[in-house]
């Protein structure tokens, strides 16, 4: 929303977070009406991230295999705003580091916005059935925040 839309001071900066909180929810219901639907045989995913150590993070992933990778979206709640994460993908299902590649990171670092939310978009080069977990990792530590843990959409 571009500035002052809503005004000034802070009533207008609630507002305006709220808005920002009701166009995720909208966009994470239309992410998952355009989901695969379950007679698509293990061609995407949708899974929940699980906070984790009490941190708070939350949110929903999806993957869609596309051409030779999957398409992953991470959607993240509970963020602290102006703080940097990053997601990775794994072939693990508890989002345990393993060595990885700077393939496996989804898109790239993101921030937490002023409502607590982040998300990002990336390509995977791995098939849809070797990706068991994705994570959202505060950057500058890298400690796991929250864990999805994938359940392939199948017939």
């Amino acid at each position: 929303m571009p500035p002052g839309v809503f005004g000034t001071g802070i009533g207008a900066q609630r507002q305006e977070v709220v808005m920002k909180r009701v166009a995720i929810v909208v966009g994470v219901a239309v992410l998952l009406l355009l989901a695969p639907s379950t007679s698509a045989l293990a061609q995407g995913a949708v899974a929940s991230l699980v906070s984790v150590g009490g941190s708070g993070v939350s949110g929903l992933i999806s993957a869609q295999e596309v051409g030779d990778g999957v398409d992953i979206n991470v959607f993240a709640t509970g963020l602290e705003p102006g703080t940097a994460y990053v997601s990775l993908y794994y072939d693990n299902a508890t989002c345990d580091l393993e060595p990885y590649s700077a393939e496996d990171v989804i898109g790239g670092p993101y921030t937490g916005d002023l409502a607590g939310l982040g998300m990002t978009h990336g390509t995977a080069d791995d098939p849809l059935e070797d990706i068991h977990s994705v994570s959202v990792r505060r950057a500058s530590d890298f400690a796991l925040l929250a864990c999805a843990t994938l359940a392939p959409i199948a017939s």
